[in-house]
């Protein structure tokens, strides 16, 4: 029997697409693999020809996956926002921890610079920060050099231009583009299916439907700090070694709020901290 390695590209209801180097091929997965869990947009698999049809016969291992939507072997994750909806800093922040939770580079994407500013300086040696316009096609090259040879997904709020940016990157109208709904001033969510997009060689975007409000990943809440290296860098200055910079006495963090660490990202990781903790309580109960 035939066999052939490939990648999942896109999946819609119990049929899966997948990359071949003999092509695109549509497949549907064996009933063990359904019973033993879900098969990723992005998962490496094996598969094979029964009969008049391709079945999934493997799924190789993760390096990574994401949820809402699932989506795995991710390297870069592109976390958009512009001025227009208002940035949600906090799901920002949630999205960098579990993307450096799962060894995914996130990159801050700011875009439709041809309209206005975000202040983004609070990330400034935090993670790479890059300003563009899908609009104008200011700096999208840029954005391509960061993700040349890579798997990137994009995530952030509806309207901010995930699909414009995909289109730009692409340099066609190859996704449909949503509205920005006047009233709330929120985007109305277009994009109906999880797809790997193939942009150039072995460059792949990944558009992400439903993945604007991403949850922290579990985890005890004294594991966050690892995952905001502003943060960390002063704590071995601090009394404790184990120190949260919550409560403790004689942190080295606190004086450093404002001046060297955003006050905002600070109050933000107080918020997820608690966050978590609430969870790990009411988990425990």
């Amino acid at each position: 029997m035939k066999t052939l390695e490939g990648r999942v590209i896109k999946a819609v209801a119990s049929k899966f697409f997948v990359d071949t180097p003999e092509g695109v091929k549509i497949c549907f997965a064996r009933k063990k693999l359904k019973a033993d869990g879900i098969i990723f947009v992005g998962d490496a698999v094996k598969i094979s020809k029964d009969r008049d049809a391709y079945v999934i016969e493997e799924v190789r291992e993760r390096k990574n996956c994401l949820v809402r939507p699932y989506v795995s072997n991710i390297d870069v994750c592109l976390i958009v926002i512009a001025p227009v909806p208002e940035p949600d800093f906090l799901n920002v922040d949630k999205i960098i921890v579990n993307c450096l939770e799962q060894q995914i580079e996130p990159i801050l994407v700011v875009n439709k610079a041809d309209i206005g500013e975000v202040d983004a300086k609070e990330y400034d040696g935090v993670l790479k920060v890059v300003h563009v316009s899908a609009e104008s096609g200011f700096n999208v090259d840029e954005l391509a050099r960061l993700i040349s040879g890579k798997t990137a997904c994009f995530a952030g709020q509806s309207a901010v231009g995930k699909s414009s940016l995909i289109n730009a990157l692409l340099d066609c109208d190859a996704l449909e583009v949503g509205e920005l709904a006047k009233k709330i001033k929120r985007g109305k969510n277009t994009t109906r299916k999880t797809e790997i997009i193939a942009l150039s060689g072995d460059t792949y975007l990944v558009d992400t439907c439903g993945f604007n409000m991403l949850d922290a990943v579990d985890m005890p809440p004294e594991q966050l700090r690892l995952y905001f290296d502003d943060l960390e860098r002063y704590r071995p200055l601090c009394r404790f070694n184990m120190c949260t910079h919550i409560c403790e006495p004689d942190c080295a963090v606190k004086p450093h709020v404002g001046k060297e660490i955003g006050a905002g990202r600070y109050e933000r990781y107080k918020l997820i901290f608690e966050e978590l903790k609430k969870r790990r309580e009411e988990k425990y109960d």
